[in-house]
């Protein structure tokens, strides 16, 4: 049975949700110079039909984007699962795992014993 970490890898939608954040941090360093470059070259009335055209463009995109931002997100996973960091979190995770499951078992025998003395 898969585990979470293994569901996530799977899920096209995981990909995308990383892909538009690396995407919406890189497009907002831009927005500065996009803002200055619009006001240079753009005329207010002419607002209204760049504003549909830009609607109408992005619309038909969507999908194209969506799966664009899913292969960016794999790759960002991926950078992130190669890092020492992460792969040490890794470690000590499982090992973390392991120590409770270890401890579990006489944690559950001490707790018996100590409920059948208090009964008695």
């Amino acid at each position: 049975m898969p585990n979470i970490t293994e569901k996530l890898r799977d899920s096209k939608a995981f990909y995308v949700a990383a892909g538009a954040g690396d995407l919406a941090v890189e497009k907002i360093r831009e927005v500065p110079e996009r803002i200055n470059r619009l006001q240079e070259r753009t005329d207010p009335k002419d607002l209204g039909g760049a504003a549909l055209a830009y609607v109408t463009h992005v619309g038909g995109r969507a999908a194209e984007v969506v799966d664009g931002l899913a292969e960016r997100g794999k790759k960002i996973v991926s950078r992130v699962e190669r890092q020492k960091a992460t792969q040490q979190l890794e470690d000590s995770v499982k090992s973390t795992a392991r120590k409770a499951k270890a401890t579990a078992g006489p944690a559950k025998d001490t707790a018996k014993d100590t409920a059948k003395k208090i009964g008695n």
